[in-house]
């Protein structure tokens, strides 16, 4: 007699004709950047993503300037592939010799548009002292930054951004075959960093297939639905969206709740809403957080251009 599945037993059966990893696109921050000018229009939070849009802009003209970045000598690539490790690892990385240009770069292309805060920080910028700098972004990059200091706070997603830039340029070096395939956890296996969320996509990634997007390089990696990607658990999945006076707010983004290690993480849905972008709607979606918060859960994604101190 067969076997009959539950419904999340079949979810994590996954999607055998998925790519099991995606690299950015060579134009992923002028689409983040159109989606956040989207998203700005009559929302609550219209100036603060209105100035997202302009950091992404700025930083698609840093990227196109890098171009792809050469990547590990082969050796590397495959000791990678054989143990399971990103080969772009931000959490012990040297912090690339020109990290320092990309941010002051960013910094003289958002200054005229940046809030007050930042526009002090920013002025406080070519004397602040260069090992705290270097600390602060390799403190980002494993993610345990102590943001005490509020020049170092306002300059937080300034820094996250270059990261954002470098890593993008590195990960546009690689093949999709030089990055260990089969790991669905909650690390990027091109560069260890988190998700920012996870979204459903449609087209020639296959339709219907999650994959996790990388908070730090923007690559993705394929994870089942239903599944908590932190802590692999199927069990008791949930989901929360918001509601506005007149039906769904946001229908194209759920945070997916997990009762096993009380974490949340986004999800967006290109079925329902083909333009959403995992960062920008996430962004977008703060008060999702603060709901789901509230339900007892912890926010799982990272996004480099939201610190809190």
């Amino acid at each position: 007699m067969p076997t009959l599945l539950s419904p999340e037993e079949i979810a994590t059966q996954g999607a055998p004709d998925a790519s099991p990893n995606r690299l950015p696109s060579p134009h992923v921050f002028a689409g983040r950047a159109e989606r956040l000018r989207k998203l700005a229009e009559g929302h609550a939070m219209a100036d603060f993503l209105a100035f997202a849009a302009r950091l992404a802009d700025a930083q698609q003209t840093l990227l196109d300037r890098l171009g792809p970045t050469a990547p590990p000598d082969e050796a590397q690539l495959r000791r990678c592939r054989q143990h399971g490790m990103p080969p772009l690892d931000a959490h012990g990385a040297q912090l690339p010799a020109d990290w320092t240009s990309v941010l002051h770069d960013l910094a003289t292309a958002v200054v005229p548009h940046a809030p007050a805060g930042l526009q002090n920080a920013i002025a406080a910028l070519p004397d602040f002292p260069q090992e705290r700098l270097a600390a602060l972004a390799r403190a980002i990059l494993r993610g345990d930054e102590d943001l005490s200091n509020p020049i170092e706070l306002a300059l937080a997603p300034l820094i996250g951004a270059s990261l954002q830039v470098l890593w993008a340029s590195r990960a546009l070096g690689l093949a999709t075959s030089d990055i260990p395939a089969g790991f669905e956890g909650g690390q990027c296996p091109a560069c260890g960093a988190p998700p920012v969320a996870s979204i459903v996509r449609i087209g020639d990634a296959g339709h219907g297939v999650r994959y996790a997007t990388c908070s730090l390089c923007a690559c993705e990696w394929h994870v089942t639905r239903i599944k908590c990607v932190p802590c692999q658990n199927t069990r008791g999945i949930a989901y929360q969206g918001l509601e506005g006076a007149a039906g769904p707010a946001h229908p194209g983004v759920k945070a997916e709740t997990c009762p096993e290690c009380q974490a949340s993480l986004k999800i967006v849905s290109m079925e329902t809403d083909p333009a959403v972008d995992a960062f920008a709607d996430d962004l977008a979606t703060l008060a999702l957080d603060m709901l789901v918060d509230e339900a007892g859960f912890h926010r799982a994604g990272r996004n480099l251009f939201l610190f809190l101190p």
